[in-house]
């Protein structure tokens, strides 16, 4: 499915596509997380969605796996995010079986309307809050909502950062816990897509190459944090998010 899609690209496509991927990693550098926020939609001005999703998951294991273990105190990390974990991966499965069955129009439909509930979800982050309590019963449904959004479409992390975020963690910890969840969001959707037979060998081999190109992009990422706004680059991820998503319902509806 990967290899033969991007191997058939014209040359001037596939250079776009390795462009995309180092400018994911130079938001990853930026901000330390959103790389499937950015290359997702993207890569599928390319590529069909699974597509993309695939070439994008073996990044995803591999740039969380430092992040997971900064600053130590990862068991009781995990040990904490347990109710979250759980449904995350619960919907991880759910939501990838759905990514390799569904209808592709169908599939544009959802993935658009996402994009765009997530674009308004992301402008409203700074003003919600919620209370220990609230956060307590809700992490289980954000989990699982989380992966079956995900697993369609790569994007784990919106729903998982509002509520990170709502909650009132610190940075260090958010990051770390951040990257804990799509870490497990990630590997789960890469074993389905493995056990399912969507993803062979090869396809695997391609979505690893897709990492060089991230990791090109990552170090100008790390140059641009002290010289650009946060803001800037948030309002940039939240344009792309939202014209992608009315692509995708142009895709669905026309």
């Amino acid at each position: 499915m990967v290899t033969a899609a991007v191997l058939g690209l014209p040359a001037a496509a596939l250079v776009a596509l390795v462009v995309v991927f180092v400018f994911g990693g130079v938001v990853k550098g930026v901000t330390g997380v959103g790389l499937p926020l950015v290359l997702v939609p993207l890569a599928t001005q390319f590529v069909q969605v699974p597509v993309a999703v695939a070439l994008v998951s073996v990044s995803m294991v591999v740039t969380n796996i430092v992040q997971s273990l900064e600053g130590g105190h990862t068991g009781k990390a995990i040990h904490h995010l347990l109710p979250i974990m759980f449904p995350l991966i619960v919907g991880s499965i759910i939501g990838t079986h759905l990514l390799i069955s569904i209808d592709q129009r169908r599939l544009h439909l959802i993935i658009g309307i996402t994009f765009l509930f997530l674009a308004m979800l992301l402008l409203c982050l700074p003003r919600v809050r919620i209370s220990p309590r609230t956060a307590r019963w809700s992490g289980p449904f954000v989990g699982l909502g989380s992966g079956v959004l995900g697993g369609m479409s790569a994007i784990f992390g919106p729903p998982m950062i509002a509520y990170l975020v709502s909650s009132g963690v610190d940075p260090d910890t958010f990051v770390k816990h951040m990257a804990i969840l799509a870490f497990t969001a990630a590997v789960t959707m890469i074993t389905v897509l493995g056990g399912s037979g969507a993803m062979s060998g090869g396809d695997f081999a391609m979505s690893a190459l897709a990492v060089i190109p991230i990791q090109l992009g990552m170090p100008l990422g790390r140059w641009l944090r002290a010289r650009i706004s946060p803001n800037l680059f948030r309002i940039l991820v939240l344009v792309v998010l939202a014209a992608s998503g009315i692509d995708m319902l142009r895709r669905a509806l026309f």
